[in-house]
């Protein structure tokens, strides 16, 4: 039975898919095997993917169109592996990286799940060289930290199956931030570990869901609120945090509202961020940006008459 079982859901990732498992066969660590999860695709990701996985111990397993959360569990429920790393269809792993991780969870037993640091990239090359950028990843009991800042990207953890399993897997009702309410169950159980070093290359693409940060913005929100809702006790022990986590996620979705240019719906937000925590500067500083759009635009459109008028 191999050690390490790399779960990869795939939706319409014909382009994407030869790359990526060419990243899982040039491992240092050579017990695991893949498991793609083709979710309903409409190109021909099976079909690249069974080309470009012939070296490696490759399951391809379909489905209908369920979304990233059916996908990875069903291929953590197929794992074969103590441990499942998780790894996109247009992400890349580093060679290192899965003996890396292994190494951490073997040695301290204690550990549910090990991330690591990572480079983002997209066609034109590096965007950011550390998570660092913009984040703050860490280790250990991090529960409070974790919701303040969701600073475990998927495509970076390794994690025990049968502890994911206990936790209570993705919830498939969530098409996002379904990790982030994954990591907060799994984090107010068990420590984690980090490793920092950028072992997995994490592609950003125009257009994909994660790229709309309103939509981003709110479903974490979504994510906060039902956690709180869910830990009452918590909340009356840790108010600042409570006050904190939703101020921080109400401000990210006011600030993607009002870089969208919704005006109304991002001083909804903003104000209800401030009302969590006045001294929220960021939440200020979108609320002055909103206030002076219409200001900006209006002298914007006076110039252009006084162009055309001369």
């Amino acid at each position: 039975m191999p050690r390490v079982t790399v779960v990869i859901p795939a939706y319409n990732s014909e382009m994407s898919i030869a790359q990526t498992l060419a990243s899982v066969a040039a491992q240092t660590f050579a017990d695991l095997e893949v498991v793609l999860v083709d979710d309903g695709s409409c190109d021909g990701t099976a079909a690249e993917a069974r080309r470009a996985g012939e070296s490696i111990d490759l399951r391809i397993l379909s489905q209908a169109n369920l979304g990233p959360s059916a996908a990875r569990n069903t291929g953590i429920r197929a794992a074969r592996g103590r441990y499942c790393a998780f790894l996109d269809a247009d992400d890349l792993m580093h060679p290192n990286r899965i003996a890396a991780q292994v190494a951490l969870l073997d040695h301290d037993t204690a550990l549910a799940l090990v991330h690591t640091d990572l480079v983002t990239f997209d066609d034109n090359g590096v965007i950011h060289s550390t998570r660092r950028a913009f984040s703050d990843p860490c280790g250990g009991h991090v529960l409070d930290r974790l919701l303040l800042d969701n600073f475990i990207t998927t495509s970076t953890v390794m994690a025990h199956t049968d502890r994911l399993l206990e936790a209570g897997l993705f919830d498939e009702r969530r098409r996002l931030s379904e990790d982030f309410d994954l990591w907060l169950r799994v984090s107010e159980r068990w420590p984690i570990g980090f490793i920092e070093r950028p072992l997995t290359r994490y592609r950003r693409t125009p257009g994909s869901l994660s790229e709309n940060k309103l939509e981003t913005g709110l479903a974490a929100l979504d994510v906060i609120e039902a956690f709180w809702q869910t830990h009452v006790d918590y909340r009356r022990q840790n108010p600042w945090i409570w006050r904190q986590s939703l101020a921080r996620r109400l401000c990210d979705a006011g600030a993607a509202a009002s870089a969208q240019n919704m005006p109304i719906k991002a001083f909804c937000y903003l104000s209800r961020s401030l009302l969590r925590d006045c001294r929220n500067i960021d939440a200020w500083k979108w609320l002055a940006k909103t206030a002076a759009s219409p200001v900006r635009r209006r002298l914007r459109s006076v110039s252009d008459s006084r162009l055309r008028a001369a």
